[in-house]
């Protein structure tokens, strides 16, 4: 382990993801990494389970109005992105105390980020929703998630950036655990709110909130403790630090741009898909959740290799950064075929745990078992990704997200519906031809090989 009182560039940590087996290095920071992340996804699947047992009506409120927070939460990503390519970036080149700083900073800066979204998206919640023509008890459920999570957000903003921290350095499990206790946490509080104290969907909000908290509160006494990979008391020397800031926002813009880029594309989905009626809207939002149990193993992936990236590119390990990357995407190839099978074959019984409604459940089935497929190719895209996230080359993804979002699915759709005509069906064969054009888009990029001499 790190002494921070040795400043030393020559002194290695006690995890060292520049040396040794790759494969070794990808599974070390990759596994945990999913396992969080898959944790992550039981946060919206929790939440889906307990609220659909209120009505469709509230699962329609979640959906649409978690189009909304991931347009805002695009903020999150911006200073996500640039700490850690700057966090995994330093501390390959033992620069430790700089280390302390780039994470210090993200805190600040994010803490400043969450408070601003907040604010906006207690001003523009109602107006959206207005313009998403929810049915009147639909945006009632939605209001009231809605103003409990914002003002939650600095603590989930914040509970990122500890997992982020600790990624960075090498130190993978224990962002795994944090986010394990937060789940459980989560878990457990939601049927006591929602149910047990009659709060509904405001229940499944202030659990959400609460178990956030709790993660940054355990993961700033585990920073300070000495026994992660760097020892960082995150409320030393916490005064702005203007270079650092601009830094993490000039890199992490990029990914920012492609996140609103992505989230606005997401939301004019979900408007288009609240055309046809609030029983779709609730199939697209369990359909979708349930995808994401697939596609964050591949975020999980992807934010454990773009640690290694960044990190053997600080150390001028090229090309084991690009294996890194490499072998990280078969692993979710095959991670994420294994759950597409699973989800294709038991679609029905999957979508009836969390509604009883057999209109939603009917029309979920065809779109869970497409999104098996379209969720093998997204993961793939998404972990290849890690080349340019960790690298802080980020502007490829965003080129690639405007190509395939507005130049390729947005028009794929809106001829689906107004010129064919089609049911919802024709969505989402339209949605699963982009995921698979964005995956060779990315691959060819990633071949170029111009981020692995990008200098941050």
């Amino acid at each position: 382990m790190t002494d921070e009182n040795d400043n030393g560039r020559n002194r290695r940590p006690k995890i060292d993801i520049t040396e040794g087996n790759v494969l070794r290095s990808v599974l070390y920071m990759g596994i945990p990494s999913m396992i969080g992340f898959g944790a992550m996804t039981i946060y919206g699947l929790t939440d889906i389970y307990w609220v659909g047992r209120l009505g469709t009506a509230p699962v329609a409120a979640i959906t649409l109005f978690g189009a909304i927070a991931w347009v805002l939460g695009s903020a999150n990503q911006i200073v996500g992105t640039g700490s850690v390519a700057l966090i995994s970036r330093r501390f390959g080149e033992r620069e430790y105390e700089e280390t302390k700083d780039v994470i210090r900073q993200t805190v600040l800066l994010k803490a400043l980020v969450a408070i601003l979204m907040g604010a906006i998206g207690l001003v523009i919640v109602p107006f959206l929703l207005d313009v998403m023509k929810a049915e009147p008890e639909v945006r009632v459920h939605a209001l009231a998630y809605a103003n409990i999570y914002f003002y939650g957000l600095p603590f989930m903003f914040a509970s990122y950036t500890i997992y982020t921290a600790l990624r960075g350095v090498g130190d993978a499990p224990k962002a795994m655990y944090i986010m394990l206790l937060s789940t459980v946490l989560n878990v457990a509080l939601d049927p006591v709110f929602i149910f047990v104290l009659g709060m509904g969907v405001r229940g499944a909000a202030l659990a959400t909130v609460l178990s956030a908290a709790i993660a940054v509160g355990v993961g700033f006494v585990v920073l300070a403790s000495g026994r992660a990979n760097i020892t960082v008391k995150v409320w030393e020397r916490f005064h702005p630090r203007p270079r650092i800031m601009l830094q993490i926002l000039r890199i992490g813009g990029p990914a920012g741009v492609s996140g609103i880029m992505r989230s606005v594309a997401h939301w004019f989905v979900t408007v288009l898909v609240a055309s046809f009626g609030t029983v779709v809207v609730a199939a697209y939002g369990l359909a979708i959740r349930i995808m994401e149990l697939g596609i964050l193993s591949g975020v999980g992936l992807e934010l454990g290799a773009s640690a290694i990236v960044g990190q053997n590119l600080g150390a001028n390990k090229k090309e084991r950064a690009h294996e890194a990357v490499v072998k990280a995407t078969l692993l979710v190839m095959a991670v994420t075929g294994v759950l597409g099978v699973v989800e294709f074959l038991f679609a029905p019984q999957i979508l009836g745990f969390f509604s009883q409604d057999p209109d939603v459940i009917a029309s979920g089935t065809p779109l869970v078992r497409l999104f098996a497929f379209a969720q093998v190719w997204i993961a793939m895209h998404i972990t290849m990704s890690a080349a340019f996230w960790g690298s802080g080359n980020t502007w490829p993804p965003t080129v690639i997200a405007g190509i395939v979002e507005w130049g390729v699915q947005i028009p794929l759709i809106l001829a689906a519906i107004h010129l064919m005509e089609t049911t919802e069906l024709g969505v989402w064969w339209a949605m699963f031809a982009a995921s698979c054009l964005e995956v060779v888009l990315t691959f060819l990029w990633f071949q170029r090989g111009h981020w692995k001499h990008k200098v941050v």
